[in-house]
């Protein structure tokens, strides 16, 4: 992955801000997990601000651009109204009518996939790298007050280097994979927020790799979200459920 704003040693240009001394040994457990200073005395330095406040954490950059996870605000639509149950297409190319219901989510991002497959009764496993995303992540699912998130098993690492690491050792029926690429479009999020996300995440510059490995796993399908127009990550799909703006293409493995 391309980490933008990022040093050579893979540091993101970030510091953590906390005011109040309620919240100052959480604020020292993220600074030290970012690796960032804590209330620097020249934090126009830093192009992120990750502010540790009573009420929630949030990130702001440079241009004051906020990217904030909560799942109980509810403000990108984290509790979908409507919705059509095992109908979705994202529940059947998981193979929800096969019988799949614990799904391994290998790119959480801001959780809006993974906390959607919690909704339609998935029990999920979710991965990030990105650390500001992965503690953005942390703090919504111990702070929501929604009893189906309880359960979410959330993890700090490395999409391709987890799947090496757990082979075997995870009970998961389907894969779900949803990479980033510079000509995706993140529709789901405000202007603002897909802007800071974007700059903290980069691209997804290994995903081919990162599915290949998947498709090694004892699972009975691996899923990847797709812009419509883009082309298949790699041969070999089998179903595609096409949406009006994404595409999910499965990969039936066992």
């Amino acid at each position: 992955m391309s980490l933008v704003f990022a040093s050579l040693d893979g540091g993101l240009r970030i510091c953590v801000r906390a005011s109040a001394p309620e919240v100052h040994d959480k604020a020292v457990e993220w600074a030290s997990f970012l690796k960032a200073p804590l209330n620097p005395e020249n934090p126009e330095q830093y192009f992120f601000h990750f502010f540790v406040e009573p009420e929630g954490v949030f990130v702001r950059d440079q241009e004051k651009r906020l990217l904030e996870i909560d799942f109980d605000k509810n403000h990108l639509d984290y509790e979908r109204k409507g919705h059509r149950g095992k109908n979705e297409l994202i529940a059947k190319a998981l193979g929800v009518a096969k019988g799949a219901r614990r799904v391994l989510d290998l790119s959480v991002g801001m959780g809006i996939d993974s906390v959607f497959l919690t909704q339609l009764g998935f029990t999920v496993i979710g991965v990030e790298r990105s650390p500001v995303l992965y503690a953005l992540l942390k703090e919504a699912f111990a702070r929501t007050q929604k009893d189906y998130l309880k359960s979410y098993e959330l993890h700090f690492a490395d999409g391709l280097q987890f799947l090496k690491q757990n082979k075997g050792l995870l009970e998961v029926d389907a894969i779900y994979f949803d990479p980033m690429y510079p000509h995706k479009k993140k529709s789901a999020l405000p202007k603002q927020e897909m802007v800071v996300f974007r700059d903290l995440v980069g691209h997804d510059d290994d995903a081919s790799l990162v599915l290949q490995e998947a498709l090694t796993w004892p699972v009975k399908r691996v899923v990847v979200k797709r812009p419509m127009q883009a082309e298949e990550l790699l041969p070999g799909v089998r179903h595609s459920y096409e949406g009006k703006v994404v595409r999910y293409d499965t990969y039936v493995v066992g």
